[in-house]
């Protein structure tokens, strides 16, 4: 039980310390907002279709996205500045700290997007409210498996934080691209070649993202085997950041560096 309330105490530091930095928040807030209210409206004019209602709710797990990214720059910090160090002289198991560190990640990330929900729910009526809430724990699982990304890429950059930053956006492009976020599927299929299309298909992001569309905002009956699917494109993440992390911590306390 110790254990856990030491958990439980570090995840809520590193959720808090992902609100403290309000230059972060500003500036994130203000690319979503301008995605959500000017990069939609001016394409829709470009688009033969409703690219206002199709774009918004892609701002919404976009800014789930940098928010779990936030985790990995955090775990960075922590591994750089010896904290890292503190927090592995507690009475708590390095399993322990590396779930303190996706909880916050995931936490922190769903109440971000919670936030942009929120504002989407203004501008783009929602048919479905109950829905889009039902939503919520599948965008914490998803926003844990890019906390887990995340994860990775700090415990492999940990004492390079160039090469961290470089990871994080050719993560972010690679990701970002290779999903429904910007466009529908009908259209990457007449552009890319079939293996490329069925990674868009497959991608965490591109299933959360129609699901908040079709269930959230159009009203289509939530499709519960679709919803397992996000979860199974989800785990892996997760589950592959946590060994990352976990093994550069091991690292860490056998040579005293990584």
């Amino acid at each position: 039980m110790s254990e856990i309330r030491v958990i439980l105490a570090l995840a809520r530091n590193d959720f808090s310390y992902f609100f403290r930095t309000k230059w972060l928040m500003a500036v994130l807030l203000s690319l979503n907002l301008s995605d959500m209210l000017v990069v939609a409206l001016v394409y829709e004019r470009m688009m033969t279709f409703d690219y206002f209602a199709y774009f918004v709710p892609a701002v919404i797990i976009m800014g789930l996205f940098a928010a779990s990214m936030d985790t990995g720059r955090r775990i960075w910090l922590a591994l750089r500045e010896n904290v890292i160090q503190y927090e592995l002289s507690l009475p708590v198991s390095t399993q322990g700290i590396v779930i303190a560190y996706l909880l916050a990640g995931g936490a922190a990330a769903l109440v971000y997007a919670s936030s942009l929900m929120a504002i989407a729910l203004i501008v783009l009526p929602a048919n479905a409210i109950w829905t889009a809430l039902v939503l919520l724990p599948f965008l914490f699982v998803l926003a844990m498996g890019l906390a887990g990304i995340a994860a990775t890429l700090a415990a492999i950059a940990s004492t390079h934080g160039e090469f961290f930053f470089a990871f994080q956006n050719i993560l972010q492009v690679t990701l970002l691209t290779l999903s429904t976020v910007y466009y529908p599927i009908e259209i990457i299929q007449n552009y890319l070649p079939p293996i490329l299309v069925t990674v868009v298909s497959a991608n965490p992001l591109s299933l959360t993202v129609e699901a908040l569309r079709q269930f959230a905002f159009v009203g289509v009956p939530i499709d519960m085997g679709y919803l397992v699917n996000i979860l199974l494109a989800s785990l892996p993440f997760t589950i592959i950041g946590a060994l990352a992390y976990w093994s550069a911590l091991r690292k860490l306390q056998v040579n005293g560096k990584i």
